[in-house]
């Protein structure tokens, strides 16, 4: 029973509703910062999903405006 571990963290999704309630965002606002490409998401049938990296993206460029105004 030699079975490989992964020390990498696994990649973690978010539904629209879990990152609006983790992020404190409307839905309103988060629709927009997805039509606008701010925030990436990606589809799985009729379902979209928000990934770790393009969460964690659309938080250092939101800091990274606060930090320039």
């Amino acid at each position: 029973m030699d079975q490989a571990v992964s020390s990498t963290k696994p990649a973690r999704s978010f539904t629209i509703a879990e990152w609006c309630a983790m992020r404190r965002v409307g839905r309103t606002r988060a629709f927009e910062e997805i039509t606008t490409g701010r925030l990436k998401t990606y589809r799985v049938g009729r379902r979209r999903y928000i990934s770790d990296e393009a969460d964690a993206q659309w938080l250092r460029e939101r800091e990274s405006e606060s930090l320039n105004s």
